[in-house]
């Protein structure tokens, strides 16, 4: 019997926390390596994590193991998690604008030095890649594969059509082949790391 509460209690704290830290069952399974089935599976009471798994998931709600066990109840959901929401928005895309900001800040001292410099409007496209670089390494530690995947290609795209606009010899059209052999590569390796996941 104290087996089925301590199984009972589990399952509802993993629901808990998970939905208390703003998670969706694939996107807590993600962080921890396992498919959202197997959340789900922990949170009907029908399997339970390895300590391991456990520990994972106590540093990533924030609370202890016993906690999680039912020993101590959840804490109450405060404001923090939303302050946390909101900073893991604001945080890349402030990091995002400051590349445009860097953009802004080039092409004006350039316009204002006496002797002319052609295309300074390239600070602009320059901004491009360095925008989704910035966004690929907030995507690695806060969002989904699929924005992760969607600013890799924008780094591909952008720094091709940079080069590309550097360059404008016709020869560097080879660089949209390049580029798309890339993106299929991108996509794949997403879609492999998923399906690895999942396993």
């Amino acid at each position: 019997m104290e087996e089925e509460n301590i199984r009972a209690a589990l399952a509802q704290n993993i629901a808990a926390y998970r939905k208390q830290a703003g998670f969706t069952q694939g996107a807590l399974g993600e962080k921890l390596g396992y498919s959202d089935k197997s959340v789900s599976k922990w949170e009907r009471g029908d399997g339970i994590p390895d300590a391991l798994v456990l520990a994972q998931m106590a540093d990533l709600f924030g609370c202890s193991v016993d906690a999680l066990m039912g020993r101590s109840a959840p804490a109450p959901k405060d404001n923090s998690d939303k302050r946390k929401k909101t900073k893991r928005r604001m945080i890349p895309l402030l990091s995002a604008l400051l590349a445009w900001l860097a953009a802004a800040v080039a092409y004006f001292v350039l316009a204002l030095l006496p002797w002319e410099i052609p295309r300074t409007w390239l600070a602009f496209i320059y901004a491009i890649p360095a925008m989704f670089i910035v966004l690929t390494v907030f995507g690695g530690m806060w969002f989904s594969r699929a924005v992760q995947c969607i600013a890799v290609s924008g780094i591909i795209w952008g720094v091709a059509v940079s080069l590309k606009l550097t360059f404008p010899m016709r020869e560097m059209n080879l660089l949209f082949v390049i580029a798309a052999i890339l993106q299929v590569l991108a996509i794949l390796w997403f879609i492999m790391r998923s399906l690895l996941k999942k396993k």
